[in-house]
């Protein structure tokens, strides 16, 4: 019921205030934040909500397509998440926030991202002989981020399809 209410007001405000969380979800302050930790941790678990619903929409249509798939996977996934009004909104107005939820290794996503990432390489290209898989799953993860967050970091736009390049050559 919480995640529910917290997705729900990520999606409207690209924000999740906690305090209309908790009024919203019938519960105390203190006990949301005793069951979830704090608001980096809140809005992290509500767009990792988001994401896996994203990608259980996606996955099928290239499964089974090796490193051309998971890349071009990667790649759709990171359009539809850059297409999204609240994630816009949220990285327009909560920058360094959604940098450290989206990227710091205290964060929900950045471990469950390469997590998934490992899996999807070991399904559907096999472990790779000259690195392991999850070292490759974090180069992908932070080669999308990078390119993703381009303007965060660097003031340059961001450029998606350069990532989707980059990333399907590192699966080759």
């Amino acid at each position: 019921m919480v995640l529910r209410a917290a997705v729900a007001m990520f999606h409207r405000d690209g924000w999740i205030d906690a305090r209309a969380l908790a009024v919203e979800a019938g519960i105390g302050r203190a006990t949301l934040y005793r069951r979830y930790g704090d608001r980096d941790r809140l809005l992290g678990e509500a767009i990792w909500s988001i994401a896996t619903t994203e990608f259980s929409r996606t996955y099928p249509r290239f499964r089974g397509n090796g490193a051309a798939g998971v890349a071009d996977l990667v790649h759709t996934v990171l359009r539809a998440s850059a297409h999204m009004p609240s994630m816009r909104r949220f990285v327009a107005e909560h920058a360094d926030t959604a940098l450290r939820v989206m990227t710091s290794r205290d964060g929900v996503m950045e471990r469950r991202i390469i997590a998934t990432l490992t899996r999807l390489i070991r399904e559907e290209i096999g472990e790779p002989r000259d690195i392991d898989a999850p070292t490759l799953a974090y180069a992908v993860t932070r080669v999308a981020e990078s390119f993703y967050y381009r303007e965060l970091i660097t003031g340059e736009p961001a450029d998606l399809t350069a990532a989707a390049v980059i990333i399907r050559r590192l699966l080759r």
